[in-house]
């Protein structure tokens, strides 16, 4: 089959490029897409809303991605002896905790402050709460956060709180003047992390995760 061909699934019918999380759809599949979306437009420009349904977009997910974080939740959820539920903060669009739903048995909270910082469309499924209310609020076995703010140093007072958290992110980015990445964890190693700021022509990615907590 012609490449051109291959990629006729990239854009739609006026030549933008589609959302790539419309669906979850394989890690090799999304690696091309970008390397595509670099070589033919601009890869900030496309995070930033430039797609077809307008959506910012941080951490980057495959198929792959959300089966191996979905075990990792499980993992951590047995070990923590809690029956309290997996909760997600700063949640955004509260995407990444539907596309979990899809390969675990458990519910994902997930929960959002819901300010105006970025342009994000947030669906009533996503309850209004900050972190640490949420936290409060839901007693929870495991948080998850994904791309906490550049400047945020909540992921800190959570960590302090003992719960297991599951942190997910670019740390030159993410929380980038707090204490979070000198804490003691877990360095999850995953070959599936991809995030806004990774380039992939040059297969330079940035994005970890990291377990605190664990017992």
């Amino acid at each position: 089959m012609d490449s051109n061909n291959r990629d006729d699934w990239m854009t739609n019918g006026h030549g933008v490029f589609i959302d790539i999380h419309d669906t979850l759809r394989p890690y090799e599949d999304v690696t091309r897409f970008f390397r595509k979306v670099e070589r033919d437009f601009d890869r900030r420009a496309y995070c930033n809303g430039s797609n077809t349904r307008g959506r910012w977009i941080y951490q980057i997910y495959s198929i792959e991605f959300i089966r191996n974080l979905s075990n990792l939740i499980e993992r951590v959820y047995v070990a923590s002896h809690s029956s309290g539920p997996i909760l997600e903060v700063m949640a955004g669009d509260g995407l990444l905790g539907r596309f979990v739903e899809q390969f675990s048995n458990h519910r994902i909270i997930s929960t959002d402050a819901k300010t105006s910082r970025d342009n994000i469309g947030f669906p009533k499924s996503v309850i209004r709460l900050d972190a640490l209310s949420a936290v409060t609020e839901y007693d929870p076995s495991v948080v998850v956060m994904c791309w906490e703010p550049f400047y945020s140093d909540v992921s800190l007072e959570i960590v302090a709180g003992r719960k297991p958290v599951i942190w997910i992110g670019d740390p030159l980015s993410c929380a980038v003047s707090s204490d979070i990445h000198r804490m003691d964890h877990i360095a999850h190693h995953s070959p599936y992390l991809l995030g806004r700021h990774d380039n992939f022509t040059n297969r330079t990615f940035r994005t970890v995760v990291k377990i605190f907590n664990q017992e």
